[in-house]
Parts: structure tokens; C-alpha cells; sequence
């Protein structure tokens, strides 16, 4: 049986993780992206698959379907932030690789990012 304090604990982890999230969303914004634009850009850069993830990859790191991510795509390839290359040995594949101006942008968002995390470590700590 849970205690009064876990329940104290999780209120208090779940409020944070809350905050963070909203705070992240007014980030984006500020940086002229919505929050699923900035979390493709962080899925593509964040891939440890190489020559860049495919489409199904991006999809599972969002949390959507395929064709959800595919139009998301469509639409930072067409702002210019994301671009799709042929794999280098299987010309079927298409991998998503960050332009210049994604990079840079993924760049300041990421150093705020690790800024605000960094500012809430003690209070995770206590959880």
C-alpha cells in the first residue's frame, strides 16, 4: 500500500515533469517552432541510427503513426530544417538528415533545454 509520502512524491514528480513540458512548449514557440516541430528536430539529431533515421523511427520517438510523422516532416522540409537523403546503400531507405538552419536552431533550443534541466535537478532529486 502506498504511503501518504509516495503519493506526495508522484504529485510532486508529475507537477515538474508538467511544468517542464509546458515550459518547453513555450520555448519552441519563442523560437518560432510548435512542440512536435522541435521534438522531430531533436528525434532526427538524437538518432544513433546511421546516416540519419527513417520515417518509422521519428514516428516511435513521437509517439505517432507514420503517415502523422511523414506530414510533419513534409511540412520542416518544406520550412527548411529537415531534408530526406537516400541511404547510401539501399536507395529504397530514406533517412531524415537536419539542414544548416535546423541544426542551428535545435542548437539554442537544446542549451535552454539543458539550462532549465539543470535548474531543476535538486528539485527531481528530492523525489
Amino acid at each position: 500500500m502506498p504511503t501518504d509520502g509516495q503519493y506526495r512524491q508522484l504529485l510532486a514528480f508529475r507537477t515538474t515533469l508538467r511544468r517542464f513540458d509546458q515550459w518547453s512548449r513555450e520555448a519552441a514557440a519563442e523560437h518560432g517552432l510548435t512542440h512536435a516541430q522541435h521534438q522531430l528536430l531533436l528525434a532526427v539529431r538524437g538518432s544513433a541510427t546511421p546516416g540519419g533515421p527513417p520515417i518509422g523511427e521519428v514516428a516511435e520517438a513521437l509517439l505517432v503513426r507514420p503517415h502523422t510523422a511523414g506530414e510533419l516532416v513534409d511540412r520542416m522540409a518544406h520550412a527548411g530544417f529537415v531534408e530526406r537523403v537516400q541511404d547510401e546503400t539501399d536507395h529504397r531507405k530514406v533517412r531524415l538528415r537536419l539542414t544548416a538552419e535546423g541544426e542551428r536552431v535545435l542548437r539554442e533550443l537544446t542549451a535552454v533545454h539543458l539550462a532549465e534541466l539543470k535548474r531543476l535537478r535538486p528539485l527531481l532529486g528530492k523525489l
